[in-house]
């Protein structure tokens, strides 16, 4: 139990720091094209509808995230351990210290902070959105994971075939509910 609160501590911590990289990108590229700050930071109608949309959208997926999937073991032998789950969640943590380290501007400077920005995007875009699925594909490629994925998906058919008799000889006042 300790090791999902530490989970979706980390987890948190990882995505505000992803956000205000994100953020700060956003603000330093309408800068630099030229946009006042005032035009920056308003709102109209519409963008407030869009921005609404992707918050929410983002908060459901922050908060299926915290709450964290219930992989099987058996099918999911690397993805389901906590070893990995604690370096997926804490991707943008650690990209952003990798490149504080790396780089060679000044500290404190626009370019340093910026260089610490993209790096902690294309290295959590890197893991999330492509090395994740690819080793999810490979697990479920192993012969361990597709026979137990084959025996649980029977199982579930199986189920649903009982639920359907038990409710076809009640008369169907199941199906009414």
């Amino acid at each position: 139990m300790a090791t999902k609160v530490v989970l979706k501590r980390v987890h948190l911590a990882a995505t505000t720091w992803f956000t205000a990289c994100a953020g700060y990108l956003v603000a330093v590229s309408l800068h630099q094209a030229g946009l006042k700050w005032w035009l920056v930071l308003s709102l109209s109608g519409y963008s407030t509808g869009m921005l609404l949309l992707l918050v929410c959208l983002y908060l459901f997926a922050f908060f299926r995230g915290i709450q964290g999937t219930r992989r099987s073991a058996i099918e999911h032998p690397l993805t389901s351990t906590d070893y990995y789950m604690f370096l997926y969640v804490s991707t943008p943590l650690l990209a952003g210290l990798v490149f504080a380290a790396g780089t060679e501007s000044d500290p404190g400077t626009s370019g340093y902070l910026i260089h610490i920005a993209m790096g902690t995007l294309k290295a959590t875009f890197v893991a999330w959105i492509v090395i994740d699925p690819l080793v999810g594909i490979m697990e479920m490629d192993l012969p361990a994971s597709r026979n137990h994925r084959a025996e649980r998906l029977a199982r579930t058919r199986q189920c649903s075939r009982l639920m359907e008799k038990t409710a076809s000889r009640e008369g169907g006042t199941s199906s009414h509910l």
